[in-house]
């Protein structure tokens, strides 16, 4: 009986061992572009003139989201001569808390901001306190510097 009452502890401990070891391997790129698409509005605006873009439609997003290709992302730092080009704000609702119901807090806040600038390749992803300069892919940077535009 106490052999087996061991044997059963042993097994329990070793599965609880593995599970938290293997919490933390989900830190890649793919996260990242795995909580913007919980985005919910995406403001975009520019330097040069007072037009402003939004995008809010699930499917826009999700397109938003692809084209950014946030896997292919290296991190460098903006060339100092570069100047700032276009801003996008993203917003999402607040996670639902227990006791709240869905539709308690519509309101949407403001969860990161990226900065894109002019003739290089390059954005900057700030994000509560913590602030990030990528180099981005040539059609990444295309795909940024045209959403004003649409």
């Amino acid at each position: 009986m106490k052999k087996g009452i061991m044997i059963f502890l042993l097994v329990i401990s070793v599965s609880f061992l593995i599970m938290g070891c293997s919490a933390g391997e989900e830190n890649d790129g793919s996260s990242v572009a795995d909580s913007l698409e919980n985005t919910q509005k995406v403001e975009v605006t520019s330097l040069e003139s007072s037009d402003a873009t939004t995008i809010s439609d699930n499917n826009d997003i999700e397109e938003f989201v692809d084209a950014l290709k946030v896997d292919e992302w290296e991190l460098e730092d903006i060339p100092s001569e570069a100047s700032e080009d276009k801003t996008f704000k993203m917003y999402q609702q607040d996670t639902v808390k227990l006791g709240e119901s869905e539709n308690q807090n519509d309101d949407l806040n403001e969860v990161a901001t990226m900065t894109t600038y002019k003739d290089v390749p390059n954005v900057k992803f700030d994000v509560e306190s913590l602030s990030l300069s990528f180099k981005v892919p040539d059609e990444v940077a295309e795909y940024l510097n045209s959403k004003i535009n649409n």
